[in-house]
């Protein structure tokens, strides 16, 4: 049983009652302590969280994986916002070896975070090739697999000791489920371009308490080093225009970023595909053309108008923009 599990319900969320009889607190307490300590015990060495104020107690670190449960929707965390968040917090993102982290994929990073044209872009993306593994980048339970109608496409998010989510999107396929343990390295998914994408691409993003920021700040993706074995993350980094400069980036342990960026290659190449059952058959996607509409689309795949808008959260009326993708079964 993991923690996951045991805080699961059927509307996808849980949350552990703040205030409730003593003996049922305690018991609650204690399954989730038990829980968290049994699914990884590395994660104590490895990924622990140290922040400052009332963000260090150890409750604090089995709630990473109880409270704030959201299996369904992106954001997890209601209720909490940049206000309620410390000034700056001190995140362990490897040990002192550099072991516990992994490059999600190593290639030219095509789109970075920041303002791009008018609108945020709140995530990295990297070049990557149709089918190529997707890894985790650190020991964490996946909290959400689902094909995401809103632009992400197929996508995972992984949730970590240590309080950071990672998302992995355009996924061609997903290769975990909810709540499953995933190690740094494990492959989660298949490069792809499923969603709003208009090439093949990682979209990769990181978050704390569904805060965004650069992951740059943390990853050479170009070399699939780590640039730290601890991260320190200021509030400021939360804005969309607080990308990552120059200065900062050549500020790295060298050493660290060796031992990853050797560990992250070796790792890809020997890569292992292995996809669930449950998740063999993940739809059939379309990558919208000139001349393409809602009922030829339906009656090329033998499916209905009907159920093409429902898949993919849009109506009737939509205006289909030429390389978008959609799920069309």
């Amino acid at each position: 049983m993991n923690y996951a599990t045991l805080f699961s319900s059927s509307k996808g969320t849980c949350r552990l009652p703040r205030r409730v009889g003593g003996g049922r607190r305690k018991l609650c307490v204690a399954l989730a302590l038990s829980s968290l300590f049994i699914l990884h015990s590395s994660f104590a060495t490895a990924q622990t969280l140290r922040p400052a104020a009332d963000f260090d107690s150890l409750f604090r670190r089995a709630e990473a994986y109880g409270e704030y449960w959201d299996t369904l929707n992106l954001f997890a965390y209601r209720g909490i916002g940049i206000s309620n968040l410390p000034e700056q917090v001190e995140l362990e993102v490897c040990d002192s070896l550099g072991l516990g982290f992994r490059a999600p994929t190593i290639g030219k990073v095509i789109s970075r975070y920041g303002i791009r044209g008018r609108r945020p872009h709140q995530g990295t993306d990297i070049k990557v090739a149709l089918g190529q593994p997707v890894f985790a980048a650190w020991d964490g339970i996946v909290r959400y697999s689902r094909y995401n109608s809103g632009g992400f496409g197929n996508l995972v998010i992984i949730r970590h000791a240590n309080g950071l989510e990672t998302y992995y999107a355009h996924l061609s396929k997903r290769a975990v489920l909810v709540g499953q343990r995933v190690e740094a390295g494990e492959v989660i998914g298949l490069g792809g371009r499923t969603g709003r994408a208009s090439a093949l691409h990682l979209h990769f993003e990181v978050r704390w308490y569904d805060q965004s920021f650069d992951a740059e700040r943390l990853v050479d993706f170009e070399t699939g080093a780590l640039r730290t074995h601890t991260f320190t993350l200021s509030k400021e980094y939360f804005s969309s225009r607080a990308r990552a400069g120059a200065d900062e980036l050549s500020t790295t342990d060298s050493v660290l970023m060796a031992a990853t960026a050797s560990a992250s290659e070796q790792t890809h190449k020997n890569a292992v595909v292995l996809i669930p059952q449950e998740l063999e058959n993940q739809g059939v996607y379309h990558t919208v053309r000139s001349g393409d509409t809602l009922w030829s689309l339906a009656r090329k795949h033998g499916t209905t108008v009907a159920a093409i808008c429902d898949l993919n959260n849009i109506t009737r009326n939509t205006t289909l923009r030429i390389g978008r993708t959609l799920q069309v079964k």
